[in-house]
């Protein structure tokens, strides 16, 4: 059968396998069309992480169905960069809602605005938040695209 294997911030590939292929056999014939190695790799289908022990057909992966990729970063490349303490966000809401409501108010809103979000966040997709990134990370290139270099080619004539 023929399933796509979609890279989160990539491209995607089709691969041709059995229903009864292991999930680790899927990660090796990705490693080999998208030189990613073993290791690097975890595959999610309908949000769920897919064991290297299991096979397509105990996930109901079928015919045409579409894998996500996400490529983890090799452990002993990355550096460790130190977090500073981010202000609680509902704590900050809250204060500015006081500004506006009186507290019994305030703390109706803030309830009402975290059960909306909870609620949005439970129905993002992988495919959402890829079409975020892009759009974020589109924008970004727009803000500062990269600098032309000065050639012969793209300076003014003179007279």
């Amino acid at each position: 059968m023929l399933i796509s294997v979609k890279i989160l911030k990539g491209g995607e590939c089709d691969i041709e396998v059995s229903a009864t292929a292991s999930i680790n056999s899927v990660k090796q014939i990705v490693a080999e069309q998208l030189r990613i190695p073993v290791d690097q790799q975890k595959l999610v289908f309908k949000g769920k992480t897919l064991l290297d022990s299991e096979t397509l057909c105990d996930y109901n992966i079928e015919e045409g169905n579409k894998i996500h990729l996400f490529v983890q970063e090799d452990e002993q490349q990355t550096e460790s960069v130190p977090e500073e303490p981010i202000p609680d966000f509902y704590e900050q809401l809250q204060k500015f809602l006081q500004k506006h409501f009186s507290p019994a108010d305030a703390l109706k809103v803030l309830e009402e605005f975290r059960k909306n979000l909870a609620d949005q966040l439970r129905h993002l997709s992988l495919d959402d938040i890829e079409r975020i990134a892009t759009v974020h990370l589109d924008s970004d290139r727009k803000k500062h695209p990269p600098q032309q270099s000065f050639t012969e080619e793209n300076t003014p004539m003179q007279s």
